[in-house]
């Protein structure tokens, strides 16, 4: 529908504007942080979207992956998205870390576009169209929206979940496991896809032909493991390679222990107060909102947060997981649809913090 992809992309340009606005400002009147980077120097309007990890992103594009032996191997992120970079590089014959932030920024908005019109038609097919404004604007006003246009995976796997949940909702079962085979090439939630994918496919009652949309996610991971074996040699690397990160296996409630007795501190810590915040809060959205949505969309986020809990020595970055366990965002807006104050209140909220945090990765400091 023209209208919706007009209120799509007018809602994208227009918050995407206010925040490179709001982070002009911040880098004038603020004092630049010490881990600040100067991927694109000549540029302060597109550099301060290409932060922290969106240098991992942009050496995988332009140099490839380092060893699971080195300390905080790169090999730790997930390789579609610098893949697209490197072949948009290639293509312009310009391969080099400035022109690798440049064309990341270009191609995370590109998706996050592609990201709301199939989470617009999966709404409006599954709720309202009413809903699935409510859902667009809830996204784009997150408080985490900045990395949806940095230069980082988030908006690309956006987009191939988003697609995957939308076809397999509408039976469309080879393109729903094609996209599950996406996002498993870009993130690690991408392989939990495969939940979403068999309830639907129960549910719908498909042939049994069509379960081979199940091998979609998990052959994305087969990709990934196969293509670090032949580059280190190593089938584990992905796992070796995270142990500098302190990745790994924990029991949730281990790492519940480990935050009440430590320190809660931002960057430079052991643990962080956002990350600690944002797990609760999408722990307790889940269970007052498990009913509002559908099964598929319920168990996917319930799978997410137990990996995500268990999977570290702390929950870093929870808050910015929020944006790949989209539901969540699902569950907030359909709440707001029905309480008002809710839903003035969650937007105040929601906009002040997005706002905050994009002063801060503006100038170089930690958000999540």
């Amino acid at each position: 529908m023209r209208s919706e992809w007009l209120y799509d992309l007018g809602l994208l340009v227009g918050t995407r504007v206010a925040l490179m606005l709001i982070g002009l400002v911040a880098l004038a009147v603020l004092p630049i942080g010490p881990r600040h980077l100067d991927l694109v120097p000549h540029l302060p309007l597109l550099d301060m979207w290409a932060q922290w990890d969106a240098q991992h992103y942009v050496n995988i594009a332009v140099t490839g992956f380092e060893p699971p032996t080195q300390a905080y191997s790169n090999i730790e992120f997930f390789p579609l998205y610098p893949a697209l970079i490197r072949l948009v590089l290639v293509l312009v014959g310009r391969v080099d870390i400035e022109s690798g932030a440049i064309v990341g920024f270009l191609i995370s908005n590109v998706a996050l576009f592609v990201a709301l019109l199939y989470l617009s038609a999966l709404i409006a097919r599954d709720f309202s169209l009413t809903l699935a404004r409510r859902v667009v604007l809830y996204v784009l006003v997150f408080p985490t929206t900045l990395f949806l246009s940095s230069v980082y995976a988030e908006p690309v796997f956006l987009a191939a979940a988003v697609a995957s949940f939308y076809h397999a909702r509408a039976g469309e079962w080879a393109r729903s496991g094609l996209a599950g085979a996406l996002a498993a090439l870009t993130r690690p939630f991408g392989v939990l896809l495969v939940i979403p994918i068999a309830i639907e496919l129960y549910r719908q009652r498909a042939r049994l032909r069509s379960w081979l949309a199940l091998v979609g996610p998990p052959f994305g991971v087969a990709i990934l493991v196969g293509y670090e074996w032949w580059l280190f040699n190593d089938p584990l690397a992905y796992i070796h390679g995270g142990t500098s990160w302190g990745r790994g296996l924990h029991a949730p409630w281990d790492v519940l222990i480990g935050y009440i007795r430590g320190p809660l501190q931002m960057f430079d810590w052991t643990y962080a107060v956002t990350d600690f915040v944002g797990m609760v809060a999408m722990v307790v959205v889940l269970i007052v909102g498990v009913r509002l949505v559908p099964r598929s969309y319920a168990a996917y986020t319930a799978a997410g947060l137990l990996f995500s809990m268990s999977t570290g020595i702390a929950w870093f970055s929870a808050s910015r997981h929020a944006l790949a366990l989209f539901p969540v965002i699902v569950i907030l807006a359909v709440i707001g649809l029905r309480y008002r104050s809710f839903n003035y209140a969650w937007l105040a909220l929601s906009i002040f913090l997005a706002v905050a945090f994009m002063v801060r990765e503006a100038v170089g400091y930690w958000v999540t």
